[in-house]
């Protein structure tokens, strides 16, 4: 496998005519999203008579098809919360700073920590990222706990993010609360943390199994209190996307006034896609951790998200050091001793990696016809695998340029059926491929 690297005036021509056709893939993208939400309304509009549901889709759908339907994209990077709680993760103190850091150079929007409660190291770690001086906004992530509140304002952070079990499971099982006492706590610490000048969001725990006649109170709740954003955590991981879009879409359109933050974990791998869909829908702010790593299975990964994101609105990501991407995840990856996921979006050893020869083939004449993202906007090469039994001549030949010699078309076509012998029992390193080449390239200049 090589790294392809085109010529200056080939890559301009090539990155051009990348950058539109993709452009044109984005505008049928948004015509279908706009069709998708016309023809999911005259469903539920059919089904239901007309439901808040409806009445939002069909917003969406007026917004889009008058070019205004770009959604607001925040990201709240939690690794150092959530992230923890991934069973095979533990930061040091100079991780948990490292980290901080890496990812306000990256620009996420909020950086999550834990309640300075946790533990005692934890209590310290949390004033000294408050006191790094970020762009990020650190926030503390805490029970409805007046003593939780008070240990965040002691540590200096700059905002809470308060969160309150709301389902049936939780308030029998968890905490034990009725939904007046889950209402009137959350109120309170929401008020209390206003007043003291934090910025607050309220986020209703398992937000996807809790019945909407019994969320919409909670929230109403701690919006009279003052609540800056609320929060939506799929936090079993049981919604789909026609679930959050309802339900998001319905919380938006009753509470336009404050923002709208989606966590969702991957139990069911839809995590990614289900932050797509609370964008659609109206969050403005989409939870996230370096390589997906949380509870279970983890939530939405930063590179999903990005990866996610970037062929539909690209220009939310203008704000985001894309380039970094690849770092924080071989960071993170490093210190939990664990391996970036072979199907890790952007950051996988094979993300750009090209291999049957149809593809290669298309590839070395635009990238674009098989790859839906640019690699240089992450920083990172494209590979084209020349060591397998499906390696076409096109390849060859365009390794053979790399090694600075010239395969004809026949010569390059008998290389090819060599190569594909030879790989029948089992993949060839490179080196084997290159002696090839050269000895049919020798081949070549004596016809």
């Amino acid at each position: 496998m090589f790294a392809l690297e085109e010529a200056p005036c080939r890559e301009a021509e090539s990155e051009r005519r990348w950058s539109h056709d993709n452009a044109c893939f984005t505008a049928l993208l948004v015509l279908h999203e706009q069709r998708r939400l016309v023809c999911l309304w005259l469903d539920v509009h059919n089904s239901s008579g007309g439901t808040l549901l409806g009445k939002d889709l069909a917003r969406q759908a007026a917004t889009s098809l008058n070019g205004h339907g770009l959604p607001t994209l925040h990201i709240v990077d939690t690794t150092l919360r959530e992230g923890e709680q991934f069973c095979h993760a533990h930061f040091t103190s100079a991780q948990r700073v490292t980290l901080a850091r890496q990812l306000d150079a990256f620009s996420v929007d909020i950086l999550e920590v834990p309640s300075p409660r946790l533990s005692p190291q934890t209590d310290a770690d949390v004033r000294a990222i408050a006191a790094l001086g970020l762009r990020a906004l650190v926030v503390a992530h805490l029970r409805c706990v007046a003593e939780d509140l008070d240990a965040a304002l002691a540590a200096g952070v700059g905002g809470v993010h308060l969160f309150y079990g709301a389902s049936p499971h939780l308030r029998a099982h968890s905490h034990g609360r009725s939904l007046a006492q889950v209402a009137a706590e959350a109120a309170e610490q929401v008020r209390r943390a206003r007043e003291i000048g934090l910025y607050t969001r309220f986020s209703a725990e398992d937000a996807f199994r809790t019945p909407l006649e019994d969320l919409l109170p909670i929230f109403d709740a701690v919006i009279e209190a003052g609540v800056q954003r609320i929060g939506l955590p799929d936090t079993v991981g049981i919604a789909t996307p026609w679930l959050v879009l309802e339900r998001v879409g319905t919380v938006h359109e009753r509470y336009p006034e404050v923002g709208i933050e989606f966590h969702g974990h991957n139990d069911t791998g839809c995590a990614v896609a289900n932050a797509l869909a609370a964008l659609e829908a109206g969050a403005d702010c989409i939870d996230v951790t370096v390589l997906g790593i949380g509870e279970r299975n983890g939530i939405t990964s930063l590179s999903g998200l990005i990866a996610a994101v970037y062929p539909r609105w690209r220009s939310l990501l203008a704000p985001y050091d894309l380039p970094r991407l690849p770092e924080l995840d071989r960071l993170v990856a490093e210190w939990l001793d664990i391996p970036i996921p072979f199907n890790s979006p952007i950051t996988s050893d094979s993300a750009f990696s090209h291999r049957a020869g149809v593809h290669t083939k298309a590839v070395l004449q635009m990238p674009g016809a098989y790859e839906i993202l640019n690699p240089k906007s992450f920083g990172l090469p494209r590979y084209i695998d020349t060591t397998s039994r499906m390696v076409g001549h096109h390849a060859l030949s365009a390794r053979a340029t790399v090694l600075g010699l010239t395969l004809h078309s026949s010569a390059a076509r008998a290389a090819a059926a060599h190569i594909k012998g030879l790989a029948d029992e089992g993949q060839l390193s490179q080196h084997t491929v290159d002696s090839v080449i050269r000895r049919f390239a020798e081949v070549n200049v004596q016809l």
